[in-house]
């Protein structure tokens, strides 16, 4: 008997220090994490966006009047002068429409000259029936009928007056239709787009049919490159922010611009709302030219000299009525949201909150809650996006991290 409660005590007391050995390596151990001292530097906020390069005037020339195209003087890439002719419209049936307009005028002045004729006589006749009627000579009869003779022929006079009028404006439009088979260029500029060749027909837009585009003229003295914006970033753009502009065709050129104009509706991309934002070239250069794909940065804002640590050391999360990180519930007013950045002491991680500012792709302005030179756990991410005050950790010795690495698990951090 004693034998086994020896062999059992033993159990227990190998059992015991087997426990002690794991909660004594557990509390060495925590979890491992990196830090970075927060310092002070420039912190520059940018929007990012694609688009492309067009002239800031351009037009679409259009045709007011349906027909053959006989004449098509210009070619894609020509300079062109306002005034100037760049296609014409067969004629013919213009010229007939204006010749049959002028010939009804012409009708009309006649038989309006005819009627005032017949009314003057109309009044004459009048005159004389009211002398004979005082006279006694004519009946009441005689000159109720004169009376209205002479009426009826001011009507007709009045009448064939309008129908001058209607004449002389269907002549009017007969002229102008004319006029309009000569297309002229409406600006200085370059024919950026031909879209019709010699002999085709032109089409006449409605309200419900969009007329045939001819070409397109454009000034390329002065270029834009227009963008589509987010509608969570296009909030922090202004008119006249500085922009920094480079083409696909020229990546090793860096070309400065300023914003000119901020779209006031929002257009659906799939799930996106984007809006269109112009950015104007200062000096395009000749080399810039229609169509060409741009990427551009337009630079919101400036931190000069702050206080600054890595975007992904600021976390997001919420507090419960006793100060406690919670998990957050939908619709729970007790909670509040807060940013926050970990420092450690004494082997745990504790929490500050902050206010931020400014941030780039790597660096967050941290404006209150956090004193130059604290150092900040900075990852990793998989560690740091669960780390409540009060774990276990351990700082990584040697393990100070480089801008590209910061990079990365920034741009990890904003996916999640």
């Amino acid at each position: 008997m004693w034998k086994r409660f020896g062999v059992a005590a033993a159990i227990v007391a190998v059992g015991g220090a087997l426990v002690w050995a794991s909660l004594a390596s557990s509390q060495g151990r925590g979890k491992l994490v990196e830090v970075e001292a927060a310092g002070r530097r420039t912190v520059v906020a940018k929007v990012k966006a694609s688009g492309t390069i067009n002239p800031k005037v351009k037009v679409e020339i259009q045709s007011k009047v349906m027909g053959e195209i006989i004449s098509l003087p210009v070619q894609e890439g020509d300079r062109v002068a306002a005034g100037q002719v760049v296609a014409e419209i067969e004629k013919a049936l213009y010229v007939a429409a204006r010749d049959q307009a002028k010939a009804a005028l012409d009708q009309a002045t006649v038989n309006l000259e005819r009627t005032r004729a017949e009314a003057a006589n109309a009044t004459l006749t009048f005159e004389r029936m009211q002398r004979l009627h005082a006279e006694g000579v004519a009946s009441q009869e005689q000159l109720d009928a004169a009376r209205l003779a002479r009426e009826s022929a001011l009507v007709a006079v009045r009448a064939q007056e309008e129908t001058i009028r209607q004449a002389r404006s269907a002549l009017q439009r007969a002229v102008e239709d004319l006029e309009r088979t000569t297309i002229r260029s409406p600006i200085d500029g370059v024919v950026i787009a031909l879209n019709v060749e010699k002999g085709e027909t032109a089409i006449v837009g409605t309200m419900n049919f969009a007329g045939s585009v001819l070409m397109t003229i454009g000034d390329l003295s002065a270029m834009v490159a227009e963008i589509d914006v987010a509608e969570s970033e296009v909030v922090s753009l202004s008119v006249g922010q500085e922009a920094t502009v480079r083409l696909d065709a020229m990546p090793e050129v860096a070309l400065a611009g300023r914003v000119i104009e901020i779209g006031s509706s929002g257009m659906r991309q799939g799930d996106v709302v984007k809006f269109r934002v112009k950015v104007a070239l200062d000096n395009p250069g000749k080399d810039v030219r229609p169509g060409m794909t741009a990427r551009v940065e337009v630079t919101t804002a400036v931190a000069a000299n702050v206080v600054a640590v890595p975007q992904q050391a600021v976390q997001t999360r919420w507090l419960g009525t006793q100060g406690r990180e919670v998990e957050f519930r939908e619709g729970d007013a007790s909670q509040r949201e807060v940013k926050v950045v970990y420092t450690v002491a004494a082997g745990k991680a504790v929490r500050r909150e902050v206010t931020v500012g400014v941030h780039d792709e790597l660096w967050v302005e941290v404006r209150e809650g956090l004193p130059e030179g604290s150092e900040v756990i900075v990852g990793p991410y998989r560690v740091l996006r669960q780390l409540k005050e009060g774990d276990l950790v351990k700082v990584a010795k040697g393990t100070e991290k480089g801008a590209s690495s910061r990079r990365g698990e920034g741009e990890e951090a904003r996916a999640h």
